[in-house]
């Protein structure tokens, strides 16, 4: 097929360019477990850009029952906008220690999210054939601390970070985080996501306001378990006390209130010696995409007939422009002071009217009196 013939569709890409793609299914190559149980995975290649990806849509199976088909619609929503999110937020220098998502195709009756392959497998996988080597440990701890800071200064919570969603890639010793179909934005009201014990308490109890930090739990269990070959989900409690070594790193992170734990970027800098690798926040150029994401997905819902998402804070206003790559993040200024003479003027104005409207109360009512 010639890449000069017509393409078979459009995606989006996180920066909200329109790309041409034609995809064929790559029946040999195993995609591995989907993302959710709602979810379909399928390796394609895109022959205009010659790359192989994998397209994550909704199960047709998910279509029969209608609370089904709302949480599968949800999944695919959050993995679209966590990998939208992490690619803005790091301005198109994606890290590693994440997954990439390449683009997305947003239509309400067929939506789908084009992936990068994974590298690696996943810890549950490789801890059913070997622990880490000792070489290995050192670079899986630094690898996971990195990868949350990075979503923290993102503003992205993961809410699944397990041993399935967490892989290891042996060629070159590195780590990715997946799976991000229960992702949301840091602030969001809580809902019960998750089991124990990966899940924090917070989160399976859903309530309060989602933290970077509820992901700290689950990381910190995650680790023991990768650094000890410790089967953390099949035992109650850990046994830090056999592990002095990691007492130190785990002890601020395994707190039962998220408000009373270490941040992402204090354990990094504290175990590792360097600074985070993305500082500074989420700038504030992203909240007219986030604007635009909550109204597509208000939008979407509708016209598929499913209730709107109670748990998803509201859509804002439009914003004016689309925000681009290239725009520079928008200033907030807060006035502290005295008025300016254009703000003192405003006020008189204010202050002769309802003078005015107060005038003429009082003599309707003496009129009517």
């Amino acid at each position: 097929m010639s890449d000069t013939s017509e393409p078979q569709g459009l995606y989006l890409t996180p920066f909200h360019e329109t790309v041409p793609c034609r995809l064929v299914p790559l029946p040999d190559t195993d995609p591995g477990d989907p993302p959710h149980p709602l979810l379909t995975c399928v390796p394609v290649r895109d022959e205009i850009r010659r790359c192989d990806l994998l397209l994550l849509s909704v199960d047709p199976d998910a279509h029969r029952r209608p609370q089904d088909r709302a949480k599968a619609y949800t999944a695919l929503d959050n993995e679209i906008a966590a990998g939208t999110r992490i690619a803005r937020g790091t301005r198109g220098a994606h890290p590693r220690e994440l997954s990439r998502l390449v683009g997305h195709h947003d239509d309400p009756e067929r939506p789908f999210a084009l992936l990068e392959p994974p590298r690696g497998i996943p810890l549950s996988a490789l801890s059913t054939r070997r622990r880490l080597f000792e070489e290995e440990r050192l670079l899986f701890r630094d690898g996971l601390l990195r990868a949350l800071t990075i979503l923290d200064s993102c503003g992205v919570v993961h809410r699944d970070i397990t041993p399935d969603t967490v892989y290891w890639d042996e060629r070159d010793g590195t780590l990715q985080i997946r799976g991000f179909t229960e992702a949301t934005v840091a602030g969001t009201p809580r809902t019960a996501v998750g089991t124990a014990p990966w899940s924090s308490h917070e989160q399976r109890e859903g309530t309060g306001r989602c933290d970077p930090r509820d992901d700290l739990w689950s990381a910190g269990l995650v680790l023991f378990q990768a650094l000890t070959g410790y089967d953390a989900a099949g035992h109650g409690v850990l046994p830090l006390q056999d592990h002095p070594d990691l007492e130190p790193l785990l002890l601020p992170v395994l707190v039962r209130a998220a408000e009373e734990r270490t941040t992402a970027d204090a354990l990094f800098t504290r175990t590792t010696g360097e600074p985070p690798p993305l500082t500074g926040g989420v700038d504030g150029h992203l909240a007219p995409g986030r604007a635009r994401f909550l109204r597509d997905r208000a939008h979407k819902r509708e016209v598929l007939g499913l209730p709107p998402d109670e748990a998803e804070e509201r859509p804002g206003p439009a914003p004016t422009e689309p925000a681009t790559d290239s725009d520079p993040p928008p200033e907030y200024t807060t006035v502290t002071g005295p008025a300016t003479p254009a703000t003192a003027r405003s006020w008189g104005r204010i202050l002769l009217l309802l003078a005015a409207l107060t005038a003429a109360t009082v003599a309707l009512f003496i009129y009517l009196g």
